[in-house]
């Protein structure tokens, strides 16, 4: 039998195990993340649309938000949307998470 071929009938007779992640990495839905912060010049377009965007992923969110916690997760997942974005885009990601932390408790 070809080499590959007995290789391959090997890995599959023989499947190793599946690795085992572990959940000590992952934010805690309590652990309050930094607020983030816009740098550089903001465009007014670009804000509007991030906006938007934070407004659907919201809406996404909805089961979250009747949750126990459910607007510290979702203004969670909204802080981490905000990483590594433009400041405009932050911007318009603020927004929104300033009117969950007014409106939403």
């Amino acid at each position: 039998m070809n080499p590959i071929a007995q290789s391959a009938l090997d890995r599959a007779r023989h499947p190793t195990a599946a690795p085992v992640f572990s959940t000590l990495t992952a934010p805690t839905p309590d652990k309050q993340l930094p607020m983030p912060v816009p740098t550089g010049p903001i465009n007014e377009y670009m804000r509007q649309q991030a906006r938007a965007d934070a407004i659907e992923t919201v809406h996404a969110l909805r089961a979250t938000l009747a949750s126990p916690n459910g607007v510290t997760q979702v203004i969670n997942q909204l802080k981490r949307s905000a990483v590594g974005r433009p400041g405009s885009h932050v911007a318009g990601i603020l927004d929104v998470i300033n009117f969950l932390l007014e409106h939403g408790q």
